[in-house]
């Protein structure tokens, strides 16, 4: 990257994945000479996830300055609310949540029917995903990474908060985001009204995991975004 400044853009995963969802698009931005990693969220309860993004932006602040922060689904929700000090924000599918509105209440109209059959809530509180959840994540992913990816998939305890957030980060750090329009996880429709609330949005013609279907594409927007950070 050619910019003014250190940066470092830092990548989010959303619900039941881990930071290897990320590494196409590592491998991508590299390429494009920018620097990335990803990090992995507890998933033991949204607080924790919270805390996870603030200390990793603390973090890679303090080791390569502005920082880019690309969250996926979930993600965004975590994001939203620790996000405060990054340089920018892109959402992938997120959740971008409204001051004063209940992330929870949203969720039925967030996601679709089928999707949501998936999870399977045990009596511990513990949140796991059948195995058609595949056809809903990765219907477009090459069958290696979704096998790989469906292998992997983690438990988690995090849920969606109900309490209405005061403070959205994206409202006060300039933010971007990504459409997925083959997604049959999240409603298409839902992600174009919340990419209407930032400045800069795009779609892809993906499934709801465009670090599989799309990077190329996904990390094309990233950069470009990136590069407008630094140079601004």
């Amino acid at each position: 990257m050619s910019g003014s400044r250190a940066s470092t853009v830092l990548l989010v995963h959303g619900a039941h994945l881990a930071g290897w969802c990320w590494l196409l698009v590592i491998d991508r931005l590299a390429r494009l000479g920018i620097e990335s990693h990803a990090i992995d969220l507890p998933l033991t309860g949204y607080a924790d996830d919270v805390q996870c993004v603030r200390t990793a932006i603390d973090a890679a602040r303090a080791r390569r300055g502005a920082v880019h922060v690309v969250c996926h689904s979930y993600a965004g929700l975590p994001v939203a609310e620790a996000g405060h000090a990054a340089a920018h924000l892109t959402f992938v599918a997120g959740r971008l949540p409204i001051a004063g509105e209940s992330p929870g209440a949203q969720t039925s109209r967030w996601q679709f029917p089928g999707f949501q059959a998936c999870m399977q809530p045990g009596d511990d509180g513990v949140v796991r995903l059948s195995a058609d959840a595949g056809r809903y994540f990765f219907h477009r992913s090459a069958p290696g990474l979704a096998a790989y990816a469906m292998d992997r998939l983690r438990p988690m305890t995090s849920t969606v908060p109900s309490a209405a957030p005061a403070d959205p980060a994206w409202t006060v750090v300039p933010s971007s985001y990504v459409v997925c329009a083959d997604d049959r996880a999240v409603r298409p429709d839902a992600q174009r009204e919340r990419a209407a609330l930032v400045a800069t949005s795009v779609e892809l013609d993906t499934d709801h995991s465009p670090f599989f279907s799309g990077a190329d594409a996904l990390a094309g927007f990233i950069g470009d975004r990136h590069r407008e950070m630094g140079a601004s």
